[in-house]
């Protein structure tokens, strides 16, 4: 699933191209996504519409429009947006929206595993919608390492599973979280209460490094991901340990582990996480 740094990446590159531009055609079938999608409902909303910048929030894009509302996207498991001229390419399979654009654009919604979402936000429900309310912090807000101490206090759940809750840290998904507790030296399973402050900040720091780091590298391709202009995101050459079971540990040559925890994956050293 396209976790924080993919979600950005996708965001600034339509941030480089869509603002300005207006809706002239919405196209799309409905189809049960997330939310059933509803291209008659986005086409009353869009079409003659100026888009303004996009914003990210967590794992989900909003396309503001001048003159209130958003569209709401989530790229699901395997969802990705395109970017291009019109007319462009074929049709990928499985593109279930088109926003065609003035100026030869187009920005198309592909989703083969059907998880994402494209949803109509009317001005004010943004602030109640069920993918957004129960949102916690951005983790590259600069105030995060200070409140992320007390975020884990008293919690019985471990520090892998407190990364992973959407309701507490937004955006980080499970390979931000091995790598930030790799780099911090904090074992996956420990109970996040039983943590000391000094400790959590300094997890705390290491997720933002590595999020800023895999944004700036366009995110980690490993099966689906691209850019809207196409280009992969080039974060899995740095990788550490998500997804190196068995490979010896950057730092001290013992093998990596899996385990499962909180239901993912889990990638550790068991001598450099405590």
């Amino acid at each position: 699933m396209p976790e924080l740094p993919e979600v950005e990446t996708a965001r600034r590159a339509l941030a480089l191209d869509l603002p300005g531009r207006t809706v002239t055609e919405v196209r799309g079938r409905p189809v049960a996504l997330r939310r059933p999608l509803e291209p008659e409902r986005l086409a009353r909303a869009l079409v003659g519409r100026r888009l303004a910048a996009p914003r990210r929030r967590g794992k989900h894009l909003l396309l503001d429009v001048e003159g209130g509302g958003s569209l709401l996207l989530h790229l699901g498991m395997s969802g990705r947006l395109m970017l291009v001229s019109d007319p462009g390419p074929a049709l990928a399979p499985h593109t279930h929206l088109v926003l065609r654009l003035d100026h030869d654009r187009e920005l198309r919604l592909v989703d083969p595993r059907r998880f994402g979402l494209a949803h109509w936000l009317a001005p004010g429900e943004e602030t109640h919608d069920p993918a957004l309310s129960h949102l916690g912090i951005e983790p590259l807000d600069p105030s995060f390492p200070a409140i992320f101490p007390s975020l884990g206090r008293g919690r019985r759940a471990s520090v892998k599973a407190l990364l992973l809750d959407q309701r507490i840290v937004a955006g980080v998904g499970n390979i931000y979280a091995a790598e930030a507790l790799w780099r911090s030296g904090l074992r996956p399973g420990r109970a996040a209460g039983a943590i000391s402050c000094g400790r959590l900040e300094r997890l705390a720091r290491a997720l933002q490094a590595v999020l800023e780091e895999a944004i700036a590298a366009g995110g980690t391709t490993i099966r689906d991901f691209a850019a809207p202009n196409g280009e992969l995101g080039m974060f899995a050459f740095s990788l550490r340990v998500y997804g190196r079971d068995g490979e010896p540990c950057p730092t001290c040559q013992t093998p990596v582990l899996r385990t499962v925890i909180a239901g993912r994956s889990t990638f550790w050293c068991r001598r450099c996480q405590r």
